[in-house]
């Protein structure tokens, strides 16, 4: 800034050093998404943009910059050794902008929590465990959608947590096993009663009830109890666990899941689970979270309620 007088008075020159020029945002976006997912296809499903949206942006950035920022290897695209030192800055600026915003909106208390889990282990597990932390937190929405799918390369960047009976891994994201996933036969007391079960194999005489999901697990958890079938028994299939567990609380048939998710109904007498001496095992469920959202003290501290939840799952399985 400098002053000028001219005929007695003052006018005001203005140099505006200090106007940032920057390139777009979006393209920005579209430059970090490229790169981490090394396909400009996938860049677009992500943004939900086209195609040649991303591609567009992509070159406007090239433009502004004077140079090349990718290099393509059949169908993939690599960032230019030159680009790569300005996606880690790219990247480390998202980052400081998404804990600004987290941390100026938890200055007012209140936030929001986004999550994906598939449908019964939302039904079943989360929600009944979350909902102490929303009676002590209740300035902050915790959202909870379902998804049935396991893939989760379309969801991370739109969920704060994401829930999976499998191990999960993305770019930028921690992976935690959260609860064990050991599974046997559950039934009804009435059905049980009416059952020969002096052992496994007496749950034949009963309807057995399976999951599209999990099509052989019976024969799985009968080979555990050392009974071996030349197949996977005759039954009902259900899409999901939920629909094959409230057949069973309605005295339809024999259901096979794990144990952590009935918890509540063995505790009420709804369901009776005789064999628990033989558990199938499985993958485990699985949390997983970008790696900057522990900088928040709201999610660290739903994260923290859910361990505490899980580890009471955990212990909960007496035989």
């Amino acid at each position: 800034m400098c002053l000028r007088r001219e005929a007695g008075s003052f006018s005001l020159l203005v140099r505006r050093t200090n106007v940032r020029k920057l390139p777009p945002l979006h393209a920005l976006k579209a430059f970090e998404a490229t790169a981490r997912h090394a396909s400009v296809t996938r860049a677009a499903a992500e943004l939900g943009v086209s195609h040649s949206a991303v591609s567009q942006q992509i070159k406007s950035l090239e433009e502004h910059f004077g140079q090349t920022l990718f290099a393509r290897h059949g169908r993939r695209v690599e960032p230019t050794d030159s680009a790569r030192a300005l996606l880690e800055e790219v990247r480390a600026a998202f980052d400081r902008i998404a804990i600004a915003s987290e941390q100026f909106t938890s200055q007012k208390g209140s936030g929001v929590i986004t999550i994906n889990a598939t449908p019964s282990f939302a039904m079943r597990w989360l929600i009944p465990r979350s909902s102490s932390f929303q009676r002590s937190n209740p300035t902050i929405s915790v959202v909870v959608e379902t998804s049935a799918s396991d893939g989760i390369d379309h969801l991370t960047k739109g969920y704060d947590f994401i829930f999976r009976r499998a191990p999960m891994q993305s770019t930028d994201h921690r992976c935690q096993k959260i609860i064990d996933d050991l599974s046997t036969a559950i039934l009804s007391p009435t059905l049980a009663g009416t059952l020969s079960l002096g052992d496994p194999h007496g749950l034949m005489r009963g309807i057995l009830l399976h999951m599209k999901s999990r099509p052989d697990a019976w024969k799985r958890w009968f080979e555990v109890c050392d009974v071996r079938l030349a197949e996977t028994p005759p039954g009902p299939y259900y899409e999901h666990f939920f629909l094959s567990l409230q057949a069973a609380i309605n005295g339809l048939g024999v259901a096979i899941g794990p144990l952590c998710l009935v918890e509540d109904d063995l505790a009420s007498d709804r369901l009776v689970a005789p064999f628990r001496e033989f558990l199938l095992p499985g993958p485990g469920f699985h949390v997983l979270y970008p790696t900057t959202t522990m900088r928040s003290k709201h999610h660290r501290a739903f994260l923290d309620a859910l361990l505490s939840e899980a580890e009471k799952s955990n212990n909960a399985r007496p035989l």
